[in-house]
């Protein structure tokens, strides 16, 4: 009897300690760690050294946890506007924090870059970069156009290197240095690399520059 009351107490003060936003970076630790295929509820409770009914005190359920974690990504990103920047520079402040995301948590980086737009956490967030976008000197229409090509255009890259990234990781913590695609590798890693986002996006900026804003804010003439 006494060890089971002990056990609730426990619980109790568990419950207690913990808060949702210990739970979610202890779901990011373990994804960053052991991937995203480990992000379970009662892998979880293990990592944190509690029940797993002590976890649902503070998120609801798995799906619950996600939208935890990528509300805390969205933190992490801290977009902060630079007053009098253009929208050029507002774009490319809020693609280059994503693109430091991608590098600080590849694991997890694709439950906000896949995170559908309606997704609680995802909306609020990308209306506020509309926002940011309409102050910098565009009207609405053109902030959500130019706001849904240059995200497209950083979910893909940024999913595929950081899916290479990891797999690279466990290669070689796998100690694996061979394969079918291993000769041909060199001579193809500069197309997935990071400076190549880097220009991808200049030239994205300067296609947009010209064909979304300058027409439409550019004098007629008869």
């Amino acid at each position: 009897m006494a060890s089971r009351q002990e056990a609730t107490r426990t619980a109790l003060e568990q419950r207690q300690t913990l808060t949702r936003a210990d739970v979610t970076s202890a779901a990011i630790a373990l994804v960053e760690r052991d991937g995203l295929e480990t992000l379970t509820m009662r892998r979880l409770a293990a990592e944190l050294g509690c029940a797993p009914m002590s976890l649902y005190t503070h998120v609801r359920s798995r799906d619950d946890l996600v939208d935890a974690i990528v509300a805390q990504l969205i933190e992490r990103l801290a977009l902060r506007e630079v007053p009098g920047e253009s929208w050029q520079d507002a774009v490319r402040r809020t693609l280059r924090a994503y693109r430091e995301l991608a590098v600080d948590v590849p694991h997890a980086f694709e439950l906000l870059a896949l995170a559908p737009y309606d997704a609680a956490p995802v909306a609020p967030h990308l209306a506020n970069v509309v926002g940011s976008l309409e102050r910098a000197g565009l009207d609405r229409e053109q902030a959500r156009q130019i706001l849904g090509i240059v995200d497209g255009y950083a979910t893909g890259f940024l999913v595929v290197w950081a899916r290479g990234r990891v797999a690279r990781s466990g290669a070689s913590s796998a100690g694996e240095s061979s394969g079918p695609g291993a000769a041909i590798a060199p001579d193809v890693a500069g197309m997935r690399d990071l400076a190549t986002f880097d220009q991808g996006l200049e030239a994205l900026i300067a296609g947009l520059d010209a064909t979304l804003v300058e027409p439409a804010t550019a004098p007629r003439h008869p």
